[in-house]
């Protein structure tokens, strides 16, 4: 790997206020710097959109990159569905639960704003609820208990990823039968170890994310009834004819983007032991240091395009305010959760003291392709100081 700098973070004087990088210039080291497949592994792909003259409107290289897809998580074509980015996919799959009624979308606070603006696109309202401590995911206990005290009924319910844990697709296919509230998985950023069962769940196939085409995403179920009624939400609801039997828009994918898929997925094994090389080497750097965790298996059993670190709140200041003084970029990649957005500052919500807790306690360093052995001794370096004070 690259290298790209040798110089360790010196700490600000005591009584001194790190002092931010000029934001007019790029960090030394950025959060992220994301990597797609470059245009010669693309470019047979590209050459048979002008072959074709096809360019959207579920082409030949869309219907092959589904079936890859699909194929990849162990199911056949009718499995997946594209779809233009993972927020439109999240709306559509809740447009479908929607039309069966029901005010109320059921949300963990610990997400990304996608989640939540998905929901209001789809015309339900988001009711905020806690997650759990030790995995930072809604779970069907928690959702459970929850239920009952909602005034209105709840139409659906998405549980979240949490960045790129696996969920139990199967306790959440429980949970629906045993309910008959709609789950749809915001599996954003899960595509590495995503667990599939009957619910829809979404994958974001955005630049950062571990396998990339831009922008992008995809629906995938068990239930191929569900993928048909994607399809024909992200054709503005028709079925084989002009007349929009759906509420739907336009949420497809070109062949462009298709074309980059399927090199994407072509490199796939190469672009894993990348970032499985990266979050190695952070996991060895920082084993061992007190008052630190980690996402359970980040880096061993399941991967994904960020890290992101837990640790006492005074400690994660420190952190951040040392790592910005020497140039180096972090994120609060979820900000104070839902309940800080000033958008959502009105939404029904639980008491929320994990979620609450997480957004003060959790810090994202930077992650990405080439990033190497000397950068994450320097990130480490700090975090180790800091916390074995």
């Amino acid at each position: 790997m690259a290298r790209t700098h040798s110089a360790v973070a010196q700490p600000p004087p005591s009584g001194t206020a790190a002092k931010p990088w000029d934001l007019a210039r790029a960090p030394r080291i950025p959060v992220a710097r994301p990597r797609l497949v470059e245009l010669p592994a693309a470019l047979p792909y590209l050459r048979s959109i002008d072959a074709s003259r096809t360019y959207s409107n579920f082409g030949p290289l869309n219907t092959q990159f589904e079936t890859r897809l699909a194929a990849r998580f162990g199911l056949g074509p009718g499995h997946v569905a594209t779809c233009n980015n993972a927020t439109s996919g999240l709306t559509m799959a809740l447009q479908r639960a929607a039309a069966r009624g029901g005010r109320y979308c059921l949300m963990p606070a610990w997400t990304f704003a996608a989640t939540a603006h998905a929901a209001l696109a789809a015309g339900l309202t988001p009711f905020l609820v806690d997650v759990d401590p030790a995995t930072w995911a809604l779970t069907p206990e928690i959702a459970l208990e929850a239920l009952p005290r909602i005034s209105h009924r709840v139409a659906a319910i998405v549980p979240v990823a949490p960045f790129g844990l696996p969920l139990d697709a199967a306790a959440w296919d429980a949970f629906q039968a045993r309910t008959g509230v709609e789950v749809v998985l915001d599996a954003a950023a899960g595509f590495d170890a995503l667990s599939v069962g009957h619910s829809a769940a979404v994958v974001s196939l955005h630049a950062t994310k571990i396998l990339g085409i831009g922008e992008g995403g995809f629906v995938i179920s068990r239930d191929t009834d569900l993928i048909v009624d994607i399809r024909r939400r992200s054709n503005f609801g028709f079925d084989g004819s002009r007349d929009s039997s759906l509420i739907g828009g336009n949420g497809k994918i070109s062949e462009f983007a298709a074309a980059y898929g399927l090199a994407a997925l072509d490199h796939w094994k190469l672009q894993r032991a990348q970032y499985q090389t990266v979050l190695g080497y952070y996991r060895a750097a920082l084993a061992d240091t007190p008052d630190l965790r980690i996402s359970p298996g980040l880096g061993d059993d399941w991967i994904a395009s960020t890290f992101n670190i837990e640790a006492p709140e005074e400690a994660i200041l420190e952190i951040e305010a040392r790592l910005s003084q020497a140039e180096i970029a972090t994120r609060r990649w979820w900000s104070h959760g839902l309940q800080g957005h000033r958008a959502f500052a009105d939404l029904p919500r639980a008491a929320l003291p994990v979620t609450e807790r997480l957004a003060a306690t959790t810090l994202g360093l930077p992650c990405w392709p080439g990033l190497d052995a000397t950068a994450i001794d320097e990130i480490s370096a700090v975090v180790r100081a800091v916390l074995r004070r």
